[in-house]
């Protein structure tokens, strides 16, 4: 795959992740209700024994981590290694921008501790990617280059 190749399917995929978000944070509650209750009745049905150990742990605050952890992970995969914290302020600038945005909207309620497990999620996803890319460095440090053939002379 071509290095244009790559990065217009990181492009498209963080495009995705961002349009999500969107849609579920930013849409009216009546579009989303529906859809979130079945999701959280199912998150509280298989997350509670994960939870219970969690001070303050809810499915809800576990949703609004998962929903950002693609997006943190297409950032940081968009961004060279050495800019991840990046990544990270953007999962917090586009989760601040969306509580601000949701007081405007009929049925939305802003929360402050949503930012924070927002950006929590955007880290989670950041440090996948981070975690990833320095082991796969170091593997390739670690194997040997590969053996070229002599070349021949020319007959």
């Amino acid at each position: 795959m071509t290095t244009t190749t790559t990065r217009s399917i990181r492009l498209l995929a963080a495009f995705l992740a961002v349009a999500a978000v969107a849609l579920l944070t930013l849409a009216p509650r009546f579009v989303v209700a529906p859809a979130r209750g079945h999701f959280m009745r199912l998150m509280d049905a298989v997350t509670a024994p994960l939870l219970a150990g969690i001070p303050y742990g809810d499915a809800e605050r576990m949703l609004n981590a998962a929903m950002f952890v693609p997006l943190g992970a297409t950032i940081a995969l968009l961004l060279a290694r050495r800019f991840w914290p990046v990544a990270i302020f953007a999962g917090f600038a586009l989760s601040a921008t969306v509580e601000y945005v949701q007081a405007s909207i009929p049925g939305r309620v802003p929360d402050p501790n949503d930012v924070l497990w927002n950006t929590l999620g955007g880290a989670a996803g950041v440090i996948v990617v981070t975690a990833a890319r320095w082991a796969i460095a170091a593997a390739q440090r670690q194997s040997p280059p590969p053996q070229t053939s002599p070349r021949r002379p020319p007959h």
